[in-house]
């Protein structure tokens, strides 16, 4: 008995471990901006391209969806999102790279809006719709999309409703360099952004190399303390079966 509830123990003790050096990479402290959720959607990978699908942002509370992803050869990647709705709805996307020293991260790459195709169109370089396009007069807004070089690294992409920047970088294309542990700043046109965006906006992420590139993107591996959980919640299920055939006997 009292070896089981060693077992018991240990193994409760490397599920504790094992949480937290899990989600160990979704913490993040502040020195500056507002507070906000940033969460790890799931995305699937096949053969160097991964994608996720149907994440909700907004909705009244400040999220920020982040992808992580290493780039083991150097080159131009596609990191472009689709998304449901207009107007508020629409999102930016922020590249971090994990600092060579330290924990922070710091941004190399960002979009508010994918590159059109030269001849015009409803969609754009990534071959997403446009969304609300009418016509030459009236061109809709191109869902958030970058076509850029990344150096050898490990990044996080971030999704955020368009409006959101990091913290004393107001300007979309002025925010290169800043570090992620400064935050986000929720503003747009001096107004709030929690209170503007209210619904509910759906995006998609695809991050792969770009056509004829050399890059090589992979996922991030799953943190070694997530088998030692495994491990644990079947020591867990063993030492349940002993006991259940015993009170059966």
């Amino acid at each position: 008995m009292e070896m089981k509830k060693s077992m018991l123990i240990t193994a409760a003790a490397v599920i504790g471990l094992s949480i937290n050096t899990a989600y160990a990479h979704g913490e993040h402290e502040f020195s500056g901006g507002e507070p906000y959720t940033l969460f790890h959607p799931e995305m699937t990978w096949v053969d160097g391209t991964g994608t996720a699908t149907n994440v909700s942002l907004g909705g009244g509370v400040r999220t920020a969806a982040a992808y992580s992803f290493n780039v083991t050869e150097a080159g131009n990647l596609d990191v472009y999102s689709a998304y449901t709705d207009a107007l508020w709805g629409v999102t930016s996307i922020w590249v971090f790279q994990k600092d060579t020293s330290g924990s922070d991260w710091t941004l190399t790459n960002l979009s508010a809006a994918g590159e059109r195709k030269a001849e015009g169109g409803s969609l754009n370089i990534f071959d997403v719709p446009i969304v609300d396009y009418v016509s030459e007069t009236n061109p809709g807004v191109s869902p958030a999309g970058l076509r850029d070089h990344f150096d050898v690294g490990e990044y996080m992409a971030l999704v955020t409703i368009f409006g959101a920047h990091p913290d004393g970088h107001p300007g979309v294309f002025d925010a290169v360099g800043a570090k992620l542990s400064d935050g986000f700043n929720w503003t747009v046109g001096g107004f709030a952004l929690i209170d503007l965006v209210q619904e509910v906006a759906f995006h998609d992420l695809t991050i792969t190399a770009s056509a004829g590139s050399s890059a090589i993107v992979q996922p991030v591996p799953v943190p070694a303390a997530i088998w030692f959980m495994g491990s644990a919640l079947a020591g867990l299920g063993v030492l349940r079966r002993k006991k259940s055939t015993v009170l059966q006997a």
